[in-house]
């Protein structure tokens, strides 16, 4: 669990993004992997009528001139601590580092991105 003085101490997160297995972003993932990492950029929305989630915080990621799509969303416990201080309309950025996974043919690919305040 991210404690709020962690944060405060450290203004970045390094995390993966949950919910990478839901629908089709196994398959988004896969083709993001084939971009360089200067070709993508991650957005953090906000997400206050999310049925399962009230911090829902959703990761979307974006190649230059091909389009956006949602990869996931913050870990609860992260989101728990992020949503309230994007709803005060505090900055909160999303980078991408990598798409993990895939080493073994029953491995999912996964979303590192850093969370910075």
């Amino acid at each position: 669990m991210i404690k709020a003085w962690a944060l405060v101490k450290m203004p970045q997160v390094i995390t993966k993004a949950a919910g990478v297995t839901y629908g089709k972003r196994q398959k988004a993932l896969e083709h993001l992997a084939r971009y360089a990492p200067e070709q993508i950029s991650i957005r953090l929305e906000r997400e206050r009528n999310n049925e399962f989630d009230r911090n829902a915080v959703a990761v979307i990621a974006t190649v230059q001139g091909k389009g956006s799509y949602c990869m996931g969303y913050l870990p609860r416990a992260l989101a728990a601590f992020v949503a309230p201080l994007m709803d005060a309309g505090k900055a909160v950025q999303g980078l991408f580092r990598r798409v993990k996974g895939l080493y073994e043919p029953f491995m999912n690919y996964g979303l590192e991105i850093e969370v910075k305040l």
